[in-house]
């Protein structure tokens, strides 16, 4: 959700664990077990999940993009 709004020396991803999934990265405890398969499936759903993790796991900067996001997001509503 923020890719290409961060810059870093490496490109190693967060990715919820998923046996079908494609892409390698830090494993990161999603907040429900049903929530990689229900993102999947919805893309509104993965966006608002993806700054949520963000605000969780992120450093100074990711958590002011991901709140920055979520705000006009949901004042947009």
């Amino acid at each position: 959700m923020l890719e290409g709004l961060l810059v870093s020396g490496g490109s190693y991803n967060y990715v919820w664990p998923y046996t079908e999934g494609r892409e390698m990265g830090q494993s990161v405890e999603p907040l429900f077990k049903s929530v990689p398969e229900a993102a999947l499936k919805d893309q509104h759903l993965y966006e608002y999940l993806a700054l949520v993790d963000a605000l969780r796991l992120g450093n100074q900067r990711e958590v002011g993009l991901a709140s920055d996001h979520l705000k006009s997001r949901m004042l947009a509503k």
